[in-house]
């Protein structure tokens, strides 16, 4: 006897229905793909910006300097962001790849607008205030060439550019990719745009060595600016933009009060600001009609003194490669390839006890128990499929970071495909839908898991394929001992030894099954199957729950707070799918009934893809930090720097950081030998970061540095994998 089901597709649609208003809400807040046009030579149009590279001399002269200028034509009513961009803003961000011998500096940003932008929904009000431009602007960055150009000569500048634009109703990550090629001669030749990037040049703040001081009083904050004697004051509306978000109440306006070149003001703090920044350093407007000129003002202005002519932060001329330690790093096994097979080796057998990669083990174990007093030969065959699914996806994981390498030119890490949000998504999806799998809500195939079910009756080696394939993508946030090196290795070598390497690294992984299949007997260690394997196969879907929990932590670091709660309906839409696919879809429901279930489960499932796609694009605010910069300003200030390079999916970064790194003990250890801690965060991209990962022989992380004060030794390094106090210890005393 079977239920009724020809009322099931009327609530489906329902329910699809109630979807569709909510989802034209997200809409307007996603980035829709990217589309490139070129509407001028060497102009790119993404979305609703075109990006070019203009430089202010079409012929340039050897140890000449000129002004390149990152353009931006904007779309009415869109606009694109300041180096603060406000609450939910992302600065505009330059990576140019300079020819050797060139020097220049950080990308300049003109002084900007503040926009207040209406979210408001009925009942809800929200506002959100940003700085940026409107319109169109040029970014300056000055460079300087090297003596040693030959006249007659050309060079090339190429560069990845990345903005976000924003109208009053959406947001969307740009990007392009931008080159110029420029004429090297006996005397400079100005271009037809030098006029306008000259204009935009003038509007760069400059920077002012005036006094500045600033307090937090209760919720406001007081500061004051002496103004030169000589400084025209009639007829000027004056603004203030600090130069880090987060300070002010963006929403609340500036106080002036103006008496004898003594500039007061006040303002709302922000509501997360507990103490001033020291120093406090912003812009200062002074707009006269449609004229505004924006000063730099900071309450550390002593330092500046000396030359305030020379001294401005942001023009100073850095080389375009930053310089490599001249020792190599030590390989493990004295290195060479042999050697390096042998770590990969031995860092995949070692993955099996870390902990990204339990929920599998304790999988493959049920598998075993169920294939207990089954012929020999067909255990072996089980795990040899178990191998093989791992060595695919880990040939598929080559093949991936062989393509990012070549597209993008530039490091790719161990674990860079899970700064991807799509990617943490699909990890999701998939811990979700095996958990289900377990709890017996539904049976993919020949069962997903390889556990449950008749065992006596199914070959289960899909099983056992796709258990190897999810431990591959469980084991990629972890890196064990001897991993890094090896995978650091592989990625700077051509594609057979990088195949080699992941080969290797994937066989180590397999190693211990073959043990297991090889020696039976060492089964007899675990109970006969029985009743309890089904008990068992229920409760192994909460780790996998737990693993879909600490994803979803990953995923908040990436994404603003609407992607990560429209992801999550993704989610839920998908556990829908499976519950209908469960519920209706099975071999105990009528053929038409079971083919409209599956189709019904198929359109949820669709649905929850593009939700979950779209969704992934509405990232998080980059921090904006750059490592270099950091390190360089405490080893000035006469300290020595331990930098954890971590991110928030990486296992054993998190293992590390709990049961050493942040203890009471190895933070006092930092304060009595003057160490500054600092956190090379690299959930997200990061370029710094894995630049300066390359340059020590790492693809990933965890991976510690400990500089010292003297900029004149090398940094330490204290490795990879799991650390102790210990260890810690022993590095400072090399101090």
């Amino acid at each position: 006897m079977h239920r009724k089901t020809s009322l099931f597709p009327l609530w489906l649609v329902a329910a699809l229905s109630l979807l569709l208003p909510a989802y034209g809400q997200f809409e307007s807040e996603s980035a829709p793909a990217a589309q490139f046009s070129a509407e001028a030579p060497g102009a790119v149009r993404d979305q609703n910006v075109v990006a070019q590279l203009v430089a202010n001399q079409s012929t340039i002269t050897p140890g000449g300097k000129f002004t390149i200028g990152l353009k931006f034509t904007i779309d009415p009513t869109w606009h694109t962001y300041w180096i603060n961009p406000g609450e939910t803003g992302t600065p505009t961000e330059l990576d140019l790849k300079l020819p050797e011998g060139f020097r220049a500096t950080k990308l300049l940003f003109p002084t900007p607008k503040r926009f207040v932008v209406d979210y408001s929904i009925p009942g809800t009000p929200i506002f959100e205030a940003g700085f940026g431009y409107e319109d169109s602007v040029i970014h300056p960055m000055i460079i300087q060439a090297p003596d040693d150009l030959e006249p007659g000569s050309t060079i090339t500048l190429d560069g990845t550019a990345n903005w976000l634009m924003c109208d009053p109703s959406s947001c969307v990550p740009g990007m392009a990719e931008l080159s110029l090629t420029l004429k090297v001669g006996g005397e400079s030749v100005a271009s037809p745009e030098a006029a306008e990037i000259e204009k935009f040049q003038k509007k760069v703040p400059e920077f002012k060595v005036w006094a500045f001081s600033a307090e937090l009083a209760g919720d406001k904050i007081n500061a004051v600016i002496q103004l030169p004697e000589e400084f025209e004051t009639n007829g000027i509306e004056w603004k203030f933009f600090p130069l880090k978000p987060r300070i002010f109440d963006q929403l609340a306006d500036v106080d002036f009060t103006l008496e004898d070149n003594t500039l007061s003001f006040s303002v709302l703090k922000h509501q997360d600001l507990t103490e001033l920044p020291d120093p406090l350093a912003g812009i200062l407007i002074a707009q006269s009609g449609d004229t505004k000129t924006g000063y730099e003002v900071t309450t550390d202005w002593t330092d500046f003194m000396k030359d305030e002519g020379t001294a401005k932060p942001g023009l100073e001329l850095t080389e375009s490669t930053p310089a490599v330690s001249s020792e190599p790093p030590a390989l493990p096994f004295g290195g060479g390839l042999i050697g390096i097979l042998f770590a990969a080796f031995l860092g995949g057998m070692i993955l099996n006890v870390m902990p990204c990669v339990f929920p599998v083990i304790s999988l493959k174990v049920m598998s075993f128990v169920g294939q207990a007093g089954e012929d020999r030969k067909k255990v072996l065959a089980h795990s040899i499929v178990f191998a093989l699914g791992i060595l695919i996806f880990f040939w598929i994981l080559t093949v991936m970071m062989l393509i990012l390498r070549n597209a993008g030119g530039g490091e790719v890490g161990w674990g860079a495909q899970l700064q991807e949000p799509i990617f943490i998504v699909i990890l999701i999806y998939v811990m979700v839908a095996v958990a289900l799998s377990l709890f017996g809500l539904v049976e993919f195939g020949t069962s997903m898991t390889a556990v449950g079910g008749d065992l006596a009756n199914k070959s289960g080696y899909a099983g056992s394929f796709w258990s190897g394939a999810l431990a591959v993508l469980l084991a990629t946030p972890c890196t064990a001992p001897l991993m890094a090196p090896a995978i650091g290795f592989a990625l700077s070598q051509s594609a057979p030894i990088m195949f080699a390497v992941f080969t290797a690294l994937g066989l180590g992984l397999a190693a211990p099954y073959f043990v297991f299949a090889a020696f039976p007997k060492l089964l007899d260690v675990i109970p006969a199957p029985g009743p309890w394997m089904e008990t068992f196969k229920q409760f192994m879907g909460f780790p996998m729950l737990a693993v879909a929990v600490w994803l979803i932590g990953v995923l908040s670091k990436q994404l603003s707070v609407e992607g990560l709660q429209w992801s999550l309906a993704a989610v839920l839409f998908l556990a829908l799918a499976i519950w209908i696919l469960g519920r209706f879809g099975g071999f105990d429901r009528m053929p038409a009934a079971r083919n409209k279930a599956r189709v019904a489960a198929l359109l949820v499932f669709l649905c929850s893809g593009f939700i979950a796609w779209k969704a992934s694009g509405n990232r998080a605010p980059s921090s904006n930090v750059n490592l270099r910069e950091l390190i360089a300003d405490h080893r000035e200030e006469g300290k020595h720097v331990f930098v954890d390079f971590t991110a928030e999916w990486c296992v054993t970064c998190k293992v590390n950081e709990r049961t050493t790194i942040k203890t009471e003990k190895v933070q006092t250890l930092f304060k009595e030998n003057n160490v500054e801690f600092v956190i090379a965060d690299w959930t997200n991209k990061d370029a710094i970061i894995t630049e300066i990962l390359a340059e020590h022989g790492r693809a990933g992380v965890p991976f510690y540095l400990l500089y010292p004060a003297d900029t004149s030794k090398e940094a330490i390094s204290l490795g990879d994998g799991i650390i102790t106090a210990g260890d810690i210890e022993e590095a400072i005393e090399k101090l």
